[in-house]
């Protein structure tokens, strides 16, 4: 059974540190790409520097006439940051200022902006100014984005000087957004809306529909393919980018959420809101992790770079500093900052080589279950396999690309049923006996494996059976194996991430037997090669960072840096097992020995042979 993730009780944690100094409600934070430094805006006026971890207040950012809603901070060597005011200006400030002052080191310097721009006053000469609510910068060009409470979203060149602005016609626009990458802009509507939108142009790309009120905080998770928005509705959502398809609704907040943050590996969400709570989410399974009762409404939330620290704004100048290892949690991004293992993953879905011309008479059957709370209602979010989806993209992209499986020859299911999965295996049968022996079958599945509690043999759980009914549709492994070895293809590679003990953390299917097995092995006959990524009763673990199975990651990132030379499977499979292995102590202090079987039909030297 694949690990679900990191399980943490609920409860209540002192913060580590409560920075004093604002007077009114902080409304905006953010920090330093080194995360040595906390900028925080707010209703009293100013933008204040504070020193991590110690919480020390180094300096004040003054000049405003208004309340300063929201900031900004460019990547330039100056460390240059934007503050939007209720006052329809937008401030500029920097870091530098701080290094240069002359009262460095002795007290609190009180540093005045560097620029001032009216922008509010450029847009309605003869009206009032527009209140800004957001503002983010363009990751490569001198543009600045502003979105206010009349509705207006503007773009601003801060070199050239020139104004681009879009009314939104729900009246009020809330937060903004804009990637790395730079190419979407993302708004977060009064009407509940999330519109993309083209940097440039401002033409509208894709409407996210499904908050009920305003969306009044956007967040994207670290690999630019999650965004999290945050409702006046109390309700949390995730988005796939960039098709913009909702994946689950977050919900525990009582009144609205203001604020949302991902963590730096990717593992958790933040979210704020009115009603004082803090809530830390899995974004793998949608699992509430954590609750924080601040009991002052909240307005922002934010992670520090390594992954240490947590900081919360609201009302009354509220401003505190949470230790993510004191909240139960242990920070990846810690332990990265001292030992390369940790370094971010490759993206293994990213510059797939092609490497040989298509192979007829090559089948691969791919398996992705992951969601089995929509077919079984007295499953627990944690209960779901997080990533195996991803994972079976993944393999059916090798498969094609590195393994030559022509696209019509492959079978690729995900969140399958008993029948389908039943259905598809006959036609796969048929269509290898007119390949006869020169048909080669890659079976690959990623998912819950259960043992049987009495006959303790394995079985791969499709989304819509029970472990505690498994004659009724679970697919034991050692009948699959046989009928694969039986259909006359001359090689059959069965490849498995998923564990066969029972055992997972807290909550799997088969929790409430409180048992744990170890299955019996599967005997193999036919051209068979079965490679498992666990050994006996081993959990088959995540690989957070990457948002990937342990073992498929390392298996998929071995046929990448072979760059199509031949090399043998042999040296494939002990790179993968060798590091799905040593990941697994270090991320998760658990063992994880993956291993693979030959029938005896085949030759000794099969394994010497290249994928």
């Amino acid at each position: 059974m694949r690990y679900v993730g990191i399980i943490i009780f609920l409860g209540w944690a002192q913060p580590y540190k409560e920075l004093e100094g604002h007077t009114a409600t902080v409304n905006a934070v953010v920090f330093s790409s080194d995360g040595r430094y906390l900028l925080s805006a707010s209703s009293d006026r100013t933008v204040r520097l504070w020193h991590i971890p110690y919480g020390t207040q180094l300096a004040r950012y003054t000049g405003a006439i208004a309340s300063i809603n929201s900031i900004v901070l460019s990547k330039d060597s100056n460390g240059t940051f934007w503050g939007a005011s209720s006052d329809g200006k937008v401030y500029q400030w920097s870091l530098q200022q701080y290094h240069s002052s002359k009262t460095y080191g002795r007290n609190i310097p009180q540093l005045p902006a560097i620029k001032v721009e009216a922008l509010g006053k450029r847009l309605s000469k003869a009206g009032t100014p527009e209140v800004w609510e957001a503002v983010v910068a363009h990751p490569t060009k001198p543009l600045i984005y502003l979105a206010g409470r009349n509705g207006t979203l503007l773009a601003w060149d801060s070199e050239e000087g020139w104004i681009q602005n879009l009314q939104d016609t729900a009246g009020v626009s809330y937060a903004l957004l804009i990637p790395p990458h730079g190419k979407v802009l993302y708004l977060g509507s009064g009407s509940g809306n999330i519109l993309a939108l083209d940097p440039t142009s401002f033409a509208l790309q894709r409407v996210l529909r499904g908050h009920t009120r305003g969306v009044r905080g956007l967040a994207i998770s670290p690999d630019q393919r999650t965004l999290a928005s945050a409702g006046l509705d109390g309700k949390v959502m995730l988005w796939t980018i960039p098709e913009g398809l909702r994946i689950r609704t977050l919900e525990k907040h009582n009144e609205g959420v203001r604020a949302v943050a991902f963590s730096p590996d990717g593992r958790f969400l933040a979210s704020a809101g009115k009603d004082g709570l803090v809530c830390l989410w899995n974004v793998a399974s949608g699992r509430l992790e954590k609750t924080l009762s601040v009991g002052i409404p909240l307005w922002t939330v934010a992670f520090s770079p390594n992954g240490q620290y947590l900081v919360t704004g609201g009302e009354g100048g509220l401003l505190k500093l949470w230790r993510i290892d004191q909240l139960g949690i242990r920070p990846i991004q810690l332990i990265e900052e001292t030992d390369s293992l940790y370094t971010p993953p490759t993206d293994i879905e990213d510059n797939v080589p092609r490497c040989q011309a298509s192979h007829p008479n090559r089948y691969a059957f791919i398996i992705g279950n992951e969601d089995y709370r929509s077919f079984q209602p007295t499953f627990t979010p944690a209960m779901n396999v997080p990533y195996a989806m991803r994972d079976a993209y993944a393999f059916r992209m090798y498969a094609e690309q590195v393994l030559g499986i022509p696209n019509r020859n492959i079978v690729f299911l995900q969140n399958a049923t008993s029948a389908q999965i039943r259905r598809e295996i006959e036609k796969l049968l048929l269509l290898t006996q007119v390949s006869k022996d020169k048909a080669e079958i890659f079976f690959y599945y990623a998912g819950h494996g259960v043992p049987h509690p009495q006959s303790q043999e394995s079985y791969i759980l499709p989304v819509d059976v029970s472990p505690n009914t498994l004659e009724e549709g679970g697919l034991r492994l050692s009948d699959l194996v046989q009928r694969l070895g039986q259909s006359g293809a001359g090689r059959v590679w069965v490849i498995l991430d998923a564990c066969f003990s029972g055992g997972a953390r807290e909550e799997s299917p088969l929790a409430s037997r409180g048992i744990r097995l170890k299955p019996k092995p599967v005997v193999l006959s036919g051209p068979v090669i079965l490679i498992s990524s666990s050994t006996a009763d081993e959990e088959a673990l995540p690989y957070h960072q990457a948002r990937h199975g342990l073992f498929t990651y390392f298996l998929l990132r071995a046929l990448k840096n072979r760059n199509c030379q031949s090399v043998s499977l042999q040296t494939i499979l002990e790179e993968a097992a060798t590091e799905t292995t040593r990941y697994a102590l270090l991320l998760h202090n658990k063992i994880q020995r993956p291993t693979w079987v030959v029938s005896p039909s085949l030759p000794e030297g099969v394994l010497s042979e290249s994928w």
